[in-house]
């Protein structure tokens, strides 16, 4: 018993200093790519449905026009292209999933900046808000790359650290 206990310990002794460890990140400064987002427009092809075209659109606007910067940026709009949009069906309930594409455009020269693409997903028992929760989704995940303060969903983390 006392063996066991012992190895125990040394297990969580020697694995706990490695909890800390963290790879340094790259050089590169973050802060280039900050911009001052004007506007942004959504669009998809046909098979994507127009609900959630419409409610990423109305929540990324949200988010833009929540957001007030303190310095000078380079001023830009946001291309947002949902390439695919589809519904996995599961034992209990649906996995929806999208493919996003973004681009950034500058406002003085008219040319792209950036360009990035990601995909997301949510899980839901009924199909009835996919639309929707898909959108926050999408709209969260914008928000969070361009630094853009929407109203955003509360979380337990935010209600307990304001």
């Amino acid at each position: 018993m006392f063996r066991r206990l012992s190895r125990f310990a040394l297990i969580v002794l020697t694995a706990l200093p490695l909890t800390a460890f963290r790879m340094p990140a790259g050089h590169e400064k973050r802060e280039q790519l900050l911009y001052d987002v004007r506007g942004a427009f959504v669009t998809a092809r046909g098979n994507v449905p127009q609900g959630l075209v419409i409610a990423t659109d109305m929540l990324v606007d949200e988010a833009i026009r929540g957001t007030t910067r303190a310095s000078m940026l380079p001023r830009t709009i946001i291309a947002i292209r949902i390439e695919k949009a589809s519904r996995i069906p599961q034992l209990i309930g649906s996995r929806h999933e999208a493919k996003v594409t973004v681009q950034v455009i500058s406002v003085s020269s008219g040319e792209a900046i950036a360009e990035g693409s990601f995909e997301t997903s949510v899980f839901l028992l009924e199909a009835g808000e996919a639309d929707k929760t898909l959108a926050e989704k999408i709209a969260d995940r914008i928000a969070s790359e361009f630094r853009l303060k929407g109203d955003g969903r509360p979380a337990i983390a935010s209600a307990l650290f304001p």
